[in-house]
């Protein structure tokens, strides 16, 4: 088990390693299905209490996915052990009722900000999952799921 999360923290720290990215991560949803009681989670690592971050989410679908939104639940849990829970609604449709993002025949990818400036409130090691918190077990139509937690650049306001 200790190999695996060492295995799994090497893995994220050589695939995070874009400019000014903290960590990243993408999971493909096994026949287009999210279940309720399937977390995906990562691990990041905080050196200091002042650099400012942005959280971003990217979520690709099937064009005939079935609702406007998805509800998600996140959960982080900081170096000293406390949990923070938070549910959010990922709007995947624009105001005129069409599919947000970059959509073709087939399927769907939006982009949307999660945490647009944050710091890390202890120096450490956290743990951030997601999982789907609709009212059904199952949702169908997920290919697939990103976060990506970067540095926000200041000299771009």
């Amino acid at each position: 088990m200790r190999y695996l999360w060492i295995g799994t923290l090497l893995f994220f720290t050589l695939t995070g390693c874009e400019k000014g990215v903290l960590n990243s991560a993408e999971w493909p949803m096994e026949n287009q299905q999210w279940i309720s009681n399937d977390p995906k989670s990562f691990l990041l690592e905080a050196v200091d209490t002042t650099t400012i971050y942005a959280m971003d989410i990217s979520l690709t679908h099937d064009i005939a996915y079935p609702f406007q939104n998805l509800y998600i639940k996140t959960q982080t849990t900081f170096p000293s052990g406390q949990v923070v829970e938070s549910v959010t609604s990922l709007e995947l449709l624009n105001k005129d009722g069409s599919w947000a993002g970059d959509c073709n025949s087939q399927s769907c990818t939006i982009t949307l900000p999660l945490q647009q400036r944050f710091t890390f409130p202890e120096v450490g090691t956290y743990k951030w999952s997601v999982a789907q918190h609709m009212r059904k077990d199952t949702i169908e139509g997920i290919k697939k799921f990103k976060v990506v937690c970067r540095e926000v650049d200041e000299n771009s306001k």
